[in-house]
C-alpha cells in the first residue's frame, strides 16, 4: 500500500468516525463498508486454514492493510461501534502485538466499544483473559516472558479514568491475570539458595500477586506456587524489611489521610 493510499484511508476513517458519532452509525459510512468488505474477504481466507500457527502468519501479513484505517479511528477519538476496529484488536492479541492491542483496548474501553457478535465475553474480559492465558501457556516453557505486558494489563483494569462498568468481569478472569503476574515474577528470582535483596523483593511481589489470584478464585491454580513462595520467604524472614505498623483511631479502625491512604507509624 502506497503512502498516499495509507493517508487517504486514514483520513476517510477519521471523517467517517466523526460523522457517525454525530449523525448515525459506522454501518452507514462508505469507508467502514469498504473495510468490512476487505475484512470479510480476509476472514474467508483465514477459514480455509486450520493450523493456528499458519493463521497467525496470515494475520500478521494482513494487519498492515488495516492500520491506516485504525489510526484514523484513533485520531477521531469518538464513541462509535466498529466491528473492524474490534476485530483488529483481537488479531493484534492473536499475533502477539501487545503494544498495539493494549492501545486499542484502552480506546475501546474508554468509548465502551463492544466485541463482535461472535464473541461471548465483554471487551475487558476478553482482553484480560486472553492475554493472561497466552502468558500462562508461555510460562510453562523456558521461554522468556515480558512481564511488562502483564503489568500494563493490570494498569488498564485499574485505570481510574475508565468507567468501572466497562471493567466489570468475572473473578476468574482477573485471577488468571494475577496468577500470570505471580508466576512471571517468580521467574525473575535468580537464586533461591543465596537470594539477593532483589530476589527477595521479587518473591514478596509474587506472593502478593498469587494471594490476589487465590482470593479471587480458589481454583485458579495459585495455591501451590503461593505455598512455595511463602516457604521461600519464611526461610529468609530475617532479611525481609519489617512491615510498618498502621496508626489506629480510638475505636480501633485504621487512620487514613485526606486522599484515603492508610497512615503508618513512623520508624525511628
Amino acid at each position: 500500500m502506497t503512502l498516499a493510499r495509507q493517508h487517504f484511508q486514514k483520513h476517510q476513517a477519521k471523517k467517517a468516525a466523526v460523522s457517525a458519532a454525530e449523525f448515525g452509525a459506522m454501518q452507514d459510512m462508505t469507508a467502514y463498508e469498504l473495510q468490512m468488505v476487505q475484512l470479510n474477504n480476509d476472514r474467508q481466507r483465514l477459514k480455509q486454514i486450520q493450523a493456528t500457527a499458519a493463521k497467525v502468519v496470515l494475520k500478521t501479513a494482513l494487519l498492515p492493510n488495516y492500520l491506516p484505517y485504525i489510526e484514523g479511528i484513533l485520531e477521531a477519538d469518538k464513541a462509535i461501534q466498529d466491528e473492524v476496529f474490534m476485530t483488529i484488536l483481537v488479531w493484534c492479541i492473536d499475533v502477539g502485538d501487545y503494544a498495539k492491542a493494549l492501545e486499542l483496548a484502552e480506546f475501546a474501553l474508554r468509548h465502551n466499544m463492544i466485541m463482535p457478535d461472535a464473541f461471548k465475553r465483554n471487551t475487558a474480559t476478553y482482553v484480560v483473559e486472553t492475554i493472561s492465558e497466552m502468558f500462562l501457556k508461555q510460562l510453562k516453557t523456558d521461554a522468556a516472558v515480558d512481564i511488562s505486558v502483564l503489568e500494563q494489563v493490570e494498569q488498564l483494569i485499574l485505570n481510574p479514568d475508565l468507567d468501572p462498568k466497562v471493567l466489570d468481569m468475572p473473578n476468574q478472569a482477573k485471577a488468571k491475570l494475577y496468577l500470570a503476574l505471580g508466576k512471571a515474577t517468580v521467574k525473575l528470582i535468580q537464586s533461591k539458595d543465596e537470594p539477593s535483596d532483589a530476589d527477595l523483593a521479587h518473591a514478596q511481589s509474587a506472593e502478593a500477586y498469587l494471594m490476589s489470584a487465590f482470593e479471587l478464585d480458589e481454583k485458579s491454580g495459585a495455591l501451590g506456587e503461593l505455598k512455595a513462595t511463602k516457604k521461600f520467604l519464611d526461610k529468609f524472614a530475617d532479611r525481609l524489611p519489617k512491615q510498618p505498623e498502621p496508626l489506629l483511631n480510638s475505636d480501633g479502625s485504621q487512620v487514613v489521610d485526606d486522599q484515603g491512604h492508610l497512615v503508618f507509624k513512623t520508624t525511628e
